[in-house]
């Protein structure tokens, strides 16, 4: 089903969007404008995606040029207008509209072009990008998860991404901070967001105790249910003389578009850039290696894994002009203090992650009332993700590592 175009998308708007464009400054006019929503019911989030194909007429040129965008619109439902108000859609826009305009004045050539290119809109809070789709680019699949050389584009990219920040927060901390203001786990979003992941928790700690090979890992399980946004909201905190950046906050499959080559992922660009947080590159890096790589990589490459993003961080850190560093030995340290992340991810989310495109289709967040999502965690609707035999397969290594490195208990010491 077509989503209602919003009255003020029109062509005049569309014009003023690429009037403000270096590239497109030249435009006379926008001739026709065509919407629809590319992305499937259920993928939207709190956001619906609307594809504009124009056709504009620019000076000193006879034929119509064409041009695809993607606008990023906020819904308005309940829990639209709750997250609007903590400031989940302002935060990209500053990101999109102040930081990486900032990046690109300081850095200049040596900032690459790992993000998609935006364009201005008159209305608060839409973000208007280019379609990466019409340029050959594809979201990664989320159900496959991610191989080897996919994994590894992503997490170069994301070193570039936390190196910039680095660089920048030397001499102008402010804006870092404001782009990375925590949107998730703080206190006053304890009562909205707690109910749903301990609701996840136990959903996982009921399918593992039907499992004779994962029942003994229950109890610790609900264990972690006890305390576990408390101890989210800690290590999602900067630490004052430890290496910080500005995360992603949402860096998943989902959040990553591909370009191939025979079959072989020669690029990547990260899009949705709403859940920024100012901290650990710990917490991006438990929630990708926890949502997205594909679980015989993860075993078997992680380490190589890790390589790679350091030496892509510190050496793009030396290309902005930081002298700060960061060795391995301090990366798998902040990885360990986000155990617990890791840990709600593997148990809670996973299966979300997972699950196809007909089971996503019913579960649609936008239409969902503030009351429906707070208590999501406990609704039945979501207990089929849970049964899903490849997430408790891999549970059953990951609970066992969890077991051995403590990530059950408090880190927090």
């Amino acid at each position: 089903m077509t989503e209602e175009i919003p009255t003020w998308l029109t062509k005049d708007y569309v014009k003023t969007a690429l009037q403000h464009d270096e590239d497109t400054k030249n435009i006379l006019s926008v001739e026709s404008i065509k919407v629809d929503n590319p992305v499937p019911k259920g993928n939207n989030g709190s956001c619906l995606i609307h594809r504009v194909q124009a056709e504009y007429k620019v000076k000193g040129k006879n034929d119509l040029q064409k041009i695809s965008l993607y606008l990023k619109v906020p819904t308005k439902s309940g829990v639209h207008e709750f997250v609007a108000n903590k400031g989940v859609y302002v935060k990209e826009t500053q990101i999109y509209n102040e930081l990486i305009p900032k990046y690109k004045s300081v850095f200049g050539d040596k900032w690459p072009n790992i993000l998609p290119k935006s364009f201005y809109s008159t209305e608060y809070e839409v973000v208007i990008l280019e379609d990466l789709v019409e340029k050959g680019y594809v979201m990664g699949d989320k159900v496959k998860q991610l191989s080897f050389e996919e994994s590894a584009l992503a997490l170069k990219s994301l070193a570039i991404y936390h190196a910039a920040s680095v660089k920048l927060y030397e001499t102008e901390p402010e804006l870092i901070r404001k782009c990375g203001t925590e949107t998730f786990f703080r206190e006053d979003m304890k009562d909205f967001f707690s109910g749903m992941i301990n609701g996840f928790i136990h959903k996982g700690a009921d399918e593992c105790e039907k499992r004779s090979e994962l029942k003994k890992y229950v109890n610790s399980i609900r264990k972690v249910a006890e305390n576990v946004f408390d101890e989210l909201i800690e290590i999602s905190k900067p630490k004052e003389n430890e290496f910080n950046v500005l995360n992603h906050g949402d860096y998943w499959t989902n959040n990553l578009m591909f370009k191939y080559i025979d079959n072989k992922p020669i690029d990547v660009i990260p899009v949705d850039l709403q859940m920024g947080r100012y901290a650990s590159p710990g917490m991006d890096l438990a929630y990708f290696i926890s949502g997205s790589i594909r679980e015989d990589v993860r075993i078997e490459k992680l380490d190589d894994l890790l390589n790679l993003y350091l030496d892509k961080l510190n050496s793009q850190l030396e290309i902005f002009g930081s002298k700060k560093r960061i060795h391995i030995t301090e990366l798998k340290k902040a990885l360990d203090v986000c155990g617990i992340y890791s840990v709600f991810i593997s148990i809670g989310f996973l299966p979300f992650f997972l699950a196809d495109q007909e089971l996503i289709e019913k579960l649609e967040i936008k239409e969902m009332s503030v009351e429906e999502f707070q208590n999501i965690g406990n609704n039945s609707c979501t207990d089929i993700y849970f049964k899903n035999e490849r997430y408790l397969n891999i549970l059953q290594t990951r609970l066992e590592e969890f077991e051995k490195k403590g990530w059950f208990l408090n880190n927090n010491n």
